[in-house]
């Protein structure tokens, strides 16, 4: 499969299929932003093409091998275009259809996570029904967490290729067993295309793209992390710590502050660190967006980096999940305070 073919035709599409959305002003950003992204992103037309880009190259050049996956992940994208048009706005409705399919996908694929290092919840998770609410939490998190942290250009894009090219460093560094090569490869191929326009800011990944991406690559995890026992699961979670605690600390937040656990809002972490990048005099508040995606996956690349050097030891994975929670509550409250500051002396 020549991928860099793949690259330049998926380019070409997207230009071409942009533009048409942008002409016939349709799934257009500057319709009605959400709250949680439109503190930070332009208000020119701009479409929720994303999506649309990563499901055309599983269409095209995987439909053969991963059918039953990719008519899933159509299903999580349909969703995600209904949300993008607001004719999803109840978090109960999208959260109970989210559901549905992920466990139609586990029934019918016969798959789940089988076990997470704790004797007492691995005896639990050989009862079917069980492993497949546990199974179908998980990916839940990971979906809605993706969507929470994409509200900054190029962040959510970035911090899922870098997790497949951990995938991948491994596989070519100690030979893991990867079912998945080619729907890996595909997928950070087409991520890349979304990730150079949505730099410029001439695409989103929309809710379609969010849920697509983070549904795919939760079940690719999932089948690594079954078929190589070396791998530890909590590697697994250190890869995806980032989208499932900000969904656990926005639900958190929210329900203290007494607002709907699963309703947008600006009070990410992205949206503190932009707004402290803005407030800057000394830069230009152009760059701030650049500035806050680059920072947080330069955390990520890091966090990765040495989890991936070390994926078969459980403490270590352990410590790194701790050490990044830490990090990451550290930062909130800072740049929480400094912002309240810096509004204080404005007025």
């Amino acid at each position: 499969m020549n991928f860099f073919y793949i690259f330049f035709i998926l380019l070409i599409i997207t230009f071409f299929l942009n533009s048409f959305l942008i002409k016939k002003n349709l799934l257009l950003d500057s319709k009605k932003i959400s709250k949680h992204k439109s503190f930070i992103q332009n208000r020119n037309k701009v479409s929720y093409v994303g999506g649309f880009i990563i499901l055309i190259a599983f269409i095209f050049f995987l439909i053969e091998k991963n059918y039953n996956l990719i008519i899933f992940a159509t299903l999580i994208f349909i969703l995600g275009i209904f949300s993008d048009l607001g004719l999803l706005k109840s978090p109960l409705t999208r959260f109970i259809l989210q559901s549905i399919t992920i466990l139609g996908f586990l029934i019918l694929y016969d798959t789940g996570i089988n076990s997470i290092r704790i004797e007492f919840l691995d005896y639990f998770l050989q009862y079917e029904t069980i492993n497949l609410i546990f199974t179908t939490f998980c990916i839940l998190i990971v979906i809605n967490g993706s969507n929470f942290m994409d509200g900054v250009n190029t962040l959510t894009a970035g911090y899922f290729i870098l997790i497949l090219l951990s995938l991948l460093f491994i596989f070519f560094n100690d030979s893991i067993v990867l079912l998945n090569y080619n729907l890996i490869v595909i997928t950070i191929v087409s991520l890349l295309v979304v990730f150079i326009f949505n730099i410029f800011g001439k695409i989103y990944l929309g809710d379609n793209g969010a849920y697509l991406v983070a549904f795919v690559i939760s079940i690719i995890l999932i089948d690594i992390s079954k078929n190589n026992i070396s791998i530890s699961p909590y590697y697994i979670v250190n890869l995806l710590w980032y989208p499932a605690f900000e969904n656990f600390f926005s639900i958190i937040r929210k329900t203290l502050q007494k607002k709907s656990p699963m309703g947008p809002d600006n009070q990410h972490l992205h949206h503190l660190l932009f707004s402290y990048f803005k407030s800057k005099k000394s830069l230009n508040k152009k760059y701030a967006n650049s500035l806050t995606a680059c920072t947080l996956n330069f955390f990520n690349l890091v966090i990765f980096s040495i989890a991936t050097l070390y994926y078969s030891k459980t403490n270590i994975q352990i410590f790194i999940i701790l050490t990044s929670l830490f990090f990451y509550n550290f930062c909130y409250f800072i740049l929480k305070k400094k912002i309240k500051v810096s509004v204080i002396k404005k007025k």
